[in-house]
């Protein structure tokens, strides 16, 4: 049986190794992302002293795929889905891929805990098709006392009160 495919974004592949669940997750799941996305979570400030310190070779070991985006694909998603909030380059590229790349296989699932893109993905019609880290990490074995680590905005109850939030705004 084929591995479902999940296209995670910047904040959950940080947030997979803060928690110590990515090897789990691309376990369980073909996990894909885009470039601008292993850019991000493999930057950022280094005198944070709360910055997630990610490992290149782990990150892009554990994927199954890695998607380019190009200034086409960035420019169409903007162009041609009026009323898409402003988000982040990670998920605005994430997002562009994805909605270059329609229809979608039934297996794609996002993974974001970013408001503005659940936002653009209620907009693109994908918010049926976002998870939580907490609901990926629990079908993907990960221990009770990891998932306890979780942020609040990476939680299936989060993600459920926003949707609820964003259902009347189509």
């Amino acid at each position: 049986m084929a591995k479902e495919r999940v296209l995670v974004d910047t904040c959950i592949i940080i947030e997979a190794f803060r928690i110590n669940c990515w090897k789990a997750l691309c376990n369980r799941y073909d996990v894909e992302t885009v470039e601008k996305c292993i850019e991000e979570a493999c930057t950022g400030d280094s005198l944070d002293a709360g910055r997630v310190v990610i490992d290149r070779e782990e990150l892009i070991k554990g994927l199954a795929k890695r998607h380019t985006v190009s200034s086409i694909e960035l420019a169409r998603l903007v162009l041609e889905n009026e009323g898409l909030p402003g988000i982040d380059d990670g998920e605005k590229h994430l997002l562009a891929w994805m909605h270059a790349n329609r229809p979608l296989p039934i297996t794609v699932l996002l993974s974001t805990s970013d408001k503005a893109a659940l936002r653009a993905s209620h907009v693109l019609d994908l918010l049926n098709r976002v998870k939580s880290l907490e609901e990926l990490a629990k079908a993907a074995g990960v221990d009770k006392r990891q998932l306890a680590k979780l942020e609040n905005h990476f939680l299936e109850r989060w993600l459920s009160g926003v949707r609820v939030e964003l259902r009347p705004l189509l």
